[in-house]
């Protein structure tokens, strides 16, 4: 991670003061890096504590998607309820399939309340009005944070859930690196992917311009530049490995939820 120090201790001060947190920039800004380096800084017992939600879309989904990290992570009330019910470890899908949405609910609102998570969500659509409720309930009635992670903060992109990130203070904006700092990703990444035995004479300057000084296009596309198919003549295509990049799921539309 280069030039994230301020993003990164404003996450880790949420994380701290359980506060819900709004995630937000373009695709390939480093959303996703950027959470995976402040998780993985975390203290072992609130790091077991996190549940990381991704990509799942609907309500169904993502409650079973909540309580598949909550087994995982041996909740207490959950494994108290498994019991009474006769549901062994083997028989846990079974039974997590079996069960109607409204008791999902339940039984997810009530490990909340009495155990402390932290709820990550990444690579989601903008929420639905029946998964919004549930995000409200958590953060408001059951003082469970939720971080969601999306590539802008209005109702296009985050959904009927956009009203609970209503303030400054509730959202994490990523803009693109300074210049300085991409030029120093950028040579990282050149030794990186073995770059430097290629022809680079404007391949710099190139990279930096396509990509918008944003660090994951900027990885990619030099991820991309060691591929054989991309050179000529010892030179690099960049124009065609940026045009590869924007057809790919990662660098589409918003409406693609893949950084």
């Amino acid at each position: 991670m280069i030039d994230r120090k301020a993003e990164s201790l404003r996450l880790h001060q949420a994380i701290r003061k359980r506060e819900s947190l709004l995630i937000c920039g373009p695709a390939g800004v480093g959303k996703t890096a950027l959470i995976s380096k402040v998780l993985a800084e975390l203290p072992g017992v609130m790091a077991r504590s996190v549940i990381f939600v991704d990509g799942v879309i609907g309500l169904r989904p993502f409650l079973r998607a909540l309580l598949h990290n909550l087994h995982a992570a041996e909740d207490s009330t959950l494994r108290k309820q498994l019991r009474a019910e006769g549901v062994g470890q083997e028989g846990f899908k079974k039974w997590l399939k079996s069960q109607r949405t409204s008791r999902l609910k339940g039984v997810v609102y009530r490990s909340m309340q009495i155990a402390s998570y932290w709820v990550f969500l990444d690579h989601v659509p903008p929420l639905t009005l029946a998964v919004a409720k549930v995000v409200r309930e958590l953060v408001w009635m059951r003082n469970t944070p939720v971080y969601l992670v999306t590539r802008g903060s209005g109702l296009e992109e985050v959904g009927h859930v956009a009203n609970t990130y209503w303030g400054e203070h509730q959202r994490l904006i990523l803009g693109p690196l300074h210049e300085s700092a991409a030029r120093e990703l950028l040579e990282s990444c050149i030794r990186r992917f073995d770059l430097a035995r290629l022809k680079l004479d404007d391949f710099r300057d190139a990279v930096l311009s396509m990509s918008g000084c944003n660090p994951g296009v900027l990885v990619r596309m030099c991820e991309l530049a060691a591929e054989p198919r991309y050179h000529f003549d010892s030179r690099i295509k960049t124009r065609l490995i940026h045009i590869d990049y924007l057809m790919s799921p990662n660098g589409r539309n918003p409406q693609t939820f893949r950084d």
